[in-house]
């Protein structure tokens, strides 16, 4: 596993995208460094330190079953599904191992399209109607721990068998995409994060979850789009995939040679596309059956005049005598359906910021609008945009084949820049919310009048409770693999054999300047997200401080202790490690942290450190 923030081997950049997943790996030419990317559909950029490697992404473009699934012997992507039989624990199949919809047995079922069900806001919207059809969110995890499985399974065969990697000794990471829909919810991320672990990837690396969709996408435009970026220009990536548009207004920061600093102007957006009216099983076997093969083809081809000389489109239904039958009117009729939405959405993203940022708009003359994504690949939609907005000016990767892979490829370009120039492509966004911790004051009758107290048993003063010590501030901008450092206390009790004690975390969306200072105010603005305990098996140091007092003829021995806390903060992650200041030498321990539902964490606050300062 590679040490927090230092150069690794392996980088594998993962982008769980909603139909398909894909895999790419690339060399580096002068430092040589192991790296891969994934998407759902998922495409898997590897980049890999180690001579004769070319310096580029590749992507991993073979698959379990992909022989049988009649297509192309090499493929960029895989289908995020897996499949299951009856009576049967774990998964029958996956990927292009599955059935197509006509050719599933009775007893089995296959599973997919599941990305966003882990957001219960997103599944009670989509089965608003038909409640008793959504799927329960065991299950929805199960699906992803059993995919996320399988997928790891093939990367580390891939980089044993393909690239003789040692996997054991190499240090690797794990990078993955965070659906744009997920960029403020640390519960989703953190959920995510959690079955990542339980697919095992946590075991073999180190796993890194910072940039949106959209975000890894821009980065990917801007290094390799063949376009010099100037300091102080605009544009905006519109990411359209096949059921998702990410979209990411951006601001170069800095350029310089092939180093480019950029920095978001808004908060990343994304939209769920669709059609409207049809039952989703319908949606699924009609797709399936219609954008199989020669579909694909015709999608990016569709705009050229190669393809705009043909009439009629035919399309073969797997295993039927029988063909699908398309004019080009009718084609054209599906493309504008989607571009429809795609352009209401840019337009929109970009009425905000004129409005927003009239500023930056009047000091670029011209911004641009970046088209990647599988359906930004597309000549004619390509073709469209251009036209609609011609205020604009419109680029895109001379290679369709490079756009549905963007995000993937993103997320490893990103962190090569941050090894070999120590500054990445898109810094960390500034913090959405503030972070702190519970924690006790000794009392003072001025500052903590009115709020809680409680008299500790053990050394007789009399603490404020529930005090909030803010490490992270709304809009302060993090380090990545940085920390912050706090110093308090502990009393623990010499005659209990086991010593365990926690603080809450808790959140807040106030600007930094109204932040409370204690949990429970008439002005509230802070809640409870989760709990971190200490390990009561932990053994203390030499030398802490052992003290006692006499109370009605009783004394009462208890040590006090000095520590240090580490807090890494980020989006779904949270780590902290406590040193424990002794005369001898000082020991550490990892804090476990407790994450649950919002409704259980009322009356069950945790404040057992004492702030010193």
């Amino acid at each position: 596993m590679s040490a927090r923030g230092g150069p690794v081997d392996v980088i594998v950049g993962i982008d769980i995208g909603l139909t398909c997943t894909g895999m790419e790996r690339s060399p580096r030419d002068r430092n040589p460094r192991h790296a891969a990317m994934a998407k759902v559909s998922l495409g898997i950029a590897v980049y890999v330190n180690q001579a004769g490697w070319n310096g580029k992404p590749a992507v991993i473009q073979q698959w379990p079953g992909l022989k049988a699934s009649r297509i192309p012997i090499n493929a960029n992507k895989v289908p995020t599904k897996v499949g299951y039989k009856a009576g049967e624990i774990g998964i029958d199949s996956w990927g292009f191992e599955c059935p197509a919809p006509e050719n599933i047995p009775p007893g089995s079922a296959v599973k997919d399209l599941f990305k966003f069900h882990l957001d219960n806001s997103f599944v009670g919207r989509k089965f608003q109607r038909s409640p008793q059809n959504a799927p329960k969110i065991e299950n929805v995890k199960m699906w992803y721990i059993d995919f996320l499985t399988c997928l790891h399974t093939h990367i580390i065969r891939f980089l044993r068998e393909r690239l003789r990697i040692d996997v054991n000794s190499t240090p690797t990471e794990f990078i993955f995409s965070i659906p744009t829909s997920w960029n403020e919810s640390d519960l989703m991320v953190r959920c995510f994060r959690e079955l990542v672990h339980a697919a095992g990837f946590e075991k073999a690396g180190n796993v890194i979850m910072e940039l949106t969709e959209g975000e890894a996408s821009a980065v990917f435009t801007a290094k390799h789009l063949g376009h010099k970026f100037q300091e102080g220009e605009v544009f905006i990536v519109c990411d359209a995939g096949g059921g998702t548009t990410d979209m990411c207004v951006l601001n170069v920061k800095s350029a310089q040679e092939e180093t480019v600093e950029l920095e978001n102007l808004d908060d990343p957006q994304d939209q769920l596309r669709g059609i409207r009216g049809l039952p989703e099983d319908l949606i699924r076997r009609l797709a399936h059956q219609v954008t199989r093969g020669a579909f694909q083809t015709l999608k990016t081809g569709f705009g050229n005049p190669e393809v705009d000389l043909l009439k009629i489109h035919k399309l073969a239904v797997p295993n039927l005598d029988q063909q699908i039958v398309l004019s080009r009117e009718e084609l054209k009729a599906m493309f504008d359906s989607q571009i429809q939405q795609i352009i209401v959405f840019i337009k929109h993203q970009v009425d905000s910021l004129r409005s927003c940022r009239p500023n930056v708009i009047l000091a670029v003359w011209k911004p641009c609008l970046i088209l990647s994504g599988g359906l930004g690949s597309s000549k004619y939609v390509q073709d469209v945009i251009v036209k609609h907005f011609g205020d604009l000016r419109v680029l895109f990767a001379p290679d369709p084949n490079d756009l549905p892979l963007a995000v993937c490829k993103g997320l490893v370009i990103d962190r090569l820049q941050h090894f070999s120039c120590h500054m990445p492509v898109i810094p960390i966004r500034s913090s959405k919310a503030s972070y702190g911790i519970l924690c006790r004051e000794i009392h003072n009758g001025k500052k903590h009048s009115g709020q809680p107290s409680t008299k500790n048993q053990l050394d007789g003063k009399k603490y404020a409770r529930k005090q909030i010590d803010w490490l992270v501030r709304k809009g302060e901008n993090p380090v990545r693999g940085g920390c912050v450092k706090r110093t308090y206390s502990l009393i623990l009790d010499d005659n209990t054999t086991t010593s365990s004690w926690g603080f809450s975390i808790v959140c807040s969306t106030l600007e930094a300047d109204s932040l409370p200072a204690f949990l429970g105010g008439k002005s509230g603005g802070a809640s409870v997200l989760c709990h971190v305990i200490s390990d009561p098996d932990a053994d203390l140091p030499d030398g802490v401080s052992f003290q006692r007092r006499a109370l009605l003829m009783r004394r009462i021995s208890y040590s006090r202790i000095d520590c240090e806390l580490s807090a890494t903060i980020g989006v779904g992650k949270m780590e902290f490690t406590l040193k424990i200041f002794g005369e001898g030498e000082d020991t550490s321990q990892e804090l476990k942290v407790r994450w649950e539902d919002s409704t259980r964490t009322a009356g069950r606050e945790l404040d057992g450190l004492i702030r010193t300062t």
